[in-house]
């Protein structure tokens, strides 16, 4: 008796997001501790930043609840704990508060082919080669009674996202999974040229069919992309 052989494990980036809120007290420090405090930790992340993805993201006057956002892609979760145990030994982590914090990982989709444009970036969050000054990134869960209709029920609804989503290339999709791992099921980035374009899209998707099987999708947070120092800089 022969056994077919094991088919291999396909490689998955793990992606994180962590939000970020600086406690006032910070700014009533005299500006050398200020500074100190900045300096260790940018040069964590720069540092980080030779292993694995980081990119930084300022929510200052945008959100009242996180002041910056940074996006780690890694092949591994253990940089991803050890750069947060590096951050905690800065000085400026005892003023820093994680509000929160979404673990996922990249995935083919059970709703896409050939023809919708499968590419490398649905297992892999590959860098823009054009700048997307934006990023609006939330939490997302659909109902249970999603996952009991028929493959082709939820195929045609899915056809109708694909069909919507395609009328806005300005905006680039990057969604990824976290059954299992995280308490949401998914963590969906929008990296975006146009807030006004994303906007236009989101009003047409909540017209779908398959917006009555959305659970929650909240909250959402709208980021702007910033080099780590000016984002620093900032807080003040």
């Amino acid at each position: 008796m022969t056994t077919q052989p094991a088919q291999p494990e396909q490689r998955r980036q793990l992606v994180k997001y962590n939000f970020y809120q600086l406690d006032p007290a910070w700014r009533a420090l005299p500006e050398r501790e200020r500074e100190n405090g900045k300096r260790q930790f940018q040069a964590v992340c720069e540092e980080f930043g030779k292993t694995l993805s980081l990119r930084s993201y300022s929510t200052v006057g945008i959100r009242a609840d996180t002041d910056f956002m940074l996006w780690l892609l890694s092949w591994e979760l253990e940089p991803i704990q050890e750069f947060a145990a590096q951050i905690n030994r800065t000085a400026l982590a005892p003023y820093l508060k994680t509000t929160y914090a979404y673990l996922a990982l990249t995935r083919k989709s059970p709703y896409m082919d050939s023809s919708q444009r499968v590419g490398p970036e649905r297992t892999r969050i590959i860098p823009p080669t054009k700048q997307y000054p934006y990023l609006i990134v939330y939490p997302f869960v659909k109902t249970n009674d999603w996952y009991q209709l028929p493959q082709a029920e939820r195929q045609g609804m899915m056809n109708q996202h694909f069909e919507i989503g395609h009328k806005y290339p300005s905006v680039r999709n990057n969604t990824t999974y976290s059954f299992g791992i995280d308490d949401q099921e998914h963590v969906v980035s929008f990296e975006t040229t146009s807030l006004s374009d994303f906007l236009e899209l989101v009003m047409e998707l909540r017209e779908s069919k398959a917006r009555p099987f959305t659970l929650r999708d909240t909250p959402i947070f709208t980021c702007a992309q910033k080099p780590i120092a000016e984002i620093l800089t900032s807080l003040g």
